[in-house]
């Protein structure tokens, strides 16, 4: 596959989500998700057909793809999820 764009090392922070689930009477509430600060990797890679939006945080512990049609799609999505502004992106 081909890195059409890329950023490297992009500080985040994730977790610290309440549960939202279900629980049955009486059960204790569970405590949010850990918020962990983060390094991640973006790259969004041309697969012949269609674009794949991946992330992998640089200690390899939180990692994902997403598959679009189009090379806008992608970024769409990188800024609806991650907040990934167009002028973030590095061509390759």
């Amino acid at each position: 596959m081909e890195t059409v764009k890329s950023i490297k090392s992009r500080p985040m922070t994730i977790g610290g989500d309440e549960h939202s689930g279900w629980l049955p009477a009486g059960a204790a509430t569970p405590l949010p998700t850990p918020i962990r600060h983060l390094l991640i990797n973006f790259e969004i890679q041309f697969d012949g057909g269609g674009y794949l939006l991946c992330h992998e945080s640089t200690d390899g512990t939180v990692s994902g793809d997403t598959w679009h049609q189009k090379l806008a799609d992608a970024e769409k999505a990188a800024n609806d999820w991650f907040g990934i502004a167009a002028s973030e992106w590095r061509s390759q």
